[in-house]
């Protein structure tokens, strides 16, 4: 329980948190039982609410996606954009004006998606000093 409560996160996931400090750990199977009276208060959107919060505050994959889905998408932007430049001087455009607009859209939207996704890895790893987790958990001292 120190080891818990000496992490200084205001937004909580105690689930990873528990597993995060490194004690064994040991589960409890138990059978639920049917509730016998009310209704529940947690509802499907403050399960979604939860499994979001909690996703976002151990997950980088989020950010590690979109960094990969905007090299693929620049570089398919290059490679497109490559053929829609032999499609040019082929003389075989579908109308004036169409190779540079699908250029642009291609080439700049997988770049602003690619930096983005690197952005948001370097925001990740600030956030992950913040919040000044120790490098090490002491299970017991022996003098």
């Amino acid at each position: 329980m120190d080891a818990i409560k000496s992490l200084k996160e205001r937004h909580r996931f105690y689930q990873y948190d528990i597993l995060w400090v490194g004690f064994k750990v040991k589960y409890i199977p138990y059978h639920k039982l049917e509730r016998q009276i009310g209704k529940s208060q947690y509802d499907f959107l403050k399960r979604l609410r939860n499994f979001y919060s909690g996703f976002l505050n151990v997950s980088y994959f989020p950010l590690r996606l979109m960094t990969i889905i905007g090299g693929i998408v620049a570089l398919s932007g290059f490679a497109y954009a490559i053929t829609i430049i032999q499609v040019y001087f082929m003389h075989k455009t579908p109308f004036q004006g169409w190779a540079p607009i699908m250029i642009l859209i291609l080439v700049i939207g997988g770049l602003i998606m690619l930096m983005l996704g690197m952005l948001g890895e370097y925001v990740w790893r600030i956030l992950d000093e913040v919040k000044g987790r120790p490098n090490y958990i002491i299970k017991e001292k022996i003098l």
